[in-house]
């Protein structure tokens, strides 16, 4: 994985993690999402406009499957994020759904985009694997006997699955297809603010407390959640999906130290050893070509 690459990747993750925190303390459900994301759109609308005049990309029927199948998956993304949010702490469902999301992710890039990593690139991507499992506490939590704790495993993998799911067919979108990634990105997240309007403009009651209740959240999330993915859709056009999926999950590492800083939770051994593991991957992905 090239420099600039990496760089993306990075700053991906740091605001991921940030606008991650900032969606937990709301917690809004469906009508927090669709807030956020009309935030998301009029911030990114601009940006997409100047990337389509300067592409002069002509969308096909593949390009616009891509973008609906994209939307779609998203969709499903955030309102199980939220959900895992609203049933469970923090510091079980982030790390366990960014730490499954990179597993699926890499099979699917294998199956479906047909790479292949090198020995370094393996190394690299088992060594940030294995970090983020002693990070999550994953095996831990197949044991845990509290109901909330299960709750939030069994909504951190749903998460992860999704993250899996429109990673591929994002990656597919601007590696295979050729799509300007910021064009990409504002097209389908067009396309599922319009999907959740009719069930939150449903109840507009509840819009108007979410707003009241968490203004400076849905600001902050709509600001950074399109910045950050849209950092990572740039590296996907530099370096093989199978590299960025495991690498953008240092977000998790991230989030150690936000739950350690922020919240106040436990830094165990086993999640020094998960640090330094991340951090040997991402320097093997770094030398990876």
């Amino acid at each position: 994985m090239n420099a600039t690459a990496l760089a993306l990747v990075i700053s991906g993750a740091l605001i991921h993690a940030t606008w991650n925190l900032f969606a937990k303390k709301a917690s809004g459900g469906l009508p927090f999402v669709w807030l956020y994301g009309i935030v998301s759109l009029i911030a990114a609308a601009p940006f997409g406009l100047h990337a389509w005049r300067q592409a002069g990309q002509a969308l096909d029927v593949l390009a616009w499957v891509a973008i609906a199948g994209s939307a779609a998956l998203h969709l499903v993304y955030s309102l199980t994020l939220q959900k895992g949010y609203q049933a469970a702490d923090f510091s079980i469902v982030y790390p366990t759904a960014r730490g499954t999301g990179p597993m699926f992710a890499v099979v699917g890039a294998i199956v479906v985009l047909g790479e292949m990593p090198t020995l370094i690139g393996w190394i690299g991507i088992l060594a940030i694997v294995g970090g983020i499992l002693l990070i999550s506490d994953v095996a831990k939590g197949l044991s845990f006997s509290s109901s909330k704790a299960r709750t939030g495993l069994l909504w951190g993998v749903f998460t992860g699955l999704s993250i899996a799911a429109y990673t591929v067919v994002d990656g597919w979108a601007v590696k295979s297809l050729g799509l300007a990634p910021v064009l990409y990105y504002v097209l389908g997240l067009s396309l599922r603010t319009l999907l959740l309007a009719p069930k939150a403009l449903g109840d507009r009651r509840a819009l108007g407390e979410q707003w009241r209740r968490n203004a400076r959240y849905i600001l902050a999330v709509g600001l950074l959640s399109p910045l950050a993915y849209t950092l990572v859709l740039f590296a996907m056009t530099l370096a093989p999906l199978s590299y960025v999926a495991p690498a953008r999950e240092l977000s998790m590492l991230i989030g150690v130290l936000i739950g350690a800083k922020v919240l106040r939770e436990s830094f165990t051994p086993a999640r020094a050893v998960g640090t330094g593991l991340m951090l040997t991957g991402v320097v093997f992905l770094a030398l990876a070509r």
